[in-house]
């Protein structure tokens, strides 16, 4: 028999659950009916703990770990901001120089050289070039929108100015995010990941050392 307190905790999750929308199980996101899966996201999320780890090593970092939830809410995050930056930008009428943003023949080379599992080399692929098609279509609006033009000395002010109206644009586009995320439709902190502020009601995404040994950032 529920008690009471179990009761308003149940009443409290259905709050929150509300709060952000209802999405499928298998999703990790809907964008404007569009949805991510949650095994996209898990791939992307897999690759994006193995480039950051490799990122790390590179810089000199002796055994780099990263975050399972700073990696959960970066792959997430990226696979949102695409596509609501493309739409902004076709609203703009803002195209980016494809060349700015999409990989070499070489570099795909070289990147299937180094993820030769499956299709992770693809997927990389895709990663790399969303977000750096993110960077040039927010470089682009900025210009449009300030009248400057790219430089290397204004390159990172017309990129915070451009990246500031894709995260505005959010709000004219219905986005939700699975709840174990604990980010908002306009990816605000809502929670920490893996919960929706009720953790007893069974919204944790699994911990470092729950998950298999590909899938731990560490």
């Amino acid at each position: 028999m529920l008690t009471r307190a179990r009761l308003v905790v149940l009443a409290l999750a259905a709050l929150a659950l509300a709060a952000c929308g209802s999405i499928h199980p298998g999703d990790a996101a809907v964008v404007d009916g569009t949805a991510i899966s949650m095994k996209t996201f898990d791939t992307n999320a897999r690759l994006y703990c193995e480039l950051s780890l490799r990122g790390a090593a590179q810089q000199g970092v002796q055994s780099p770990s990263v975050p399972n939830e700073e990696v959960r809410r970066h792959a997430i995050s990226d696979l949102v901001t695409v596509i609501v930056a493309r739409d902004l930008a076709k609203q703009k009428g803002v195209t980016p120089d494809v060349k700015s943003y999409k990989r070499s023949s070489a570099e795909i080379k070289a990147i299937a050289e180094v993820f030769p599992r499956g299709d992770d080399a693809k997927t990389v692929t895709t990663i790399l070039e969303n977000d750096a098609e993110i960077s040039a279509i927010a470089i682009a609006l900025a210009e449009q929108s300030t009248g400057l033009t790219l430089t290397d000395d204004n390159q990172q002010q017309l990129f915070t100015t451009g990246r500031e109206m894709i995260d505005k644009a959010f709000k004219d586009h219905d986005v939700k995010l699975a709840p174990r995320f604990g980010l908002s439709g306009t990816l605000k902190d809502l929670a920490p990941t893996g919960s929706v502020s009720v953790s007893e009601v069974g919204f944790d995404a699994p911990t470092d050392e729950e998950l298999p040994p590909e899938q731990r950032c560490a």
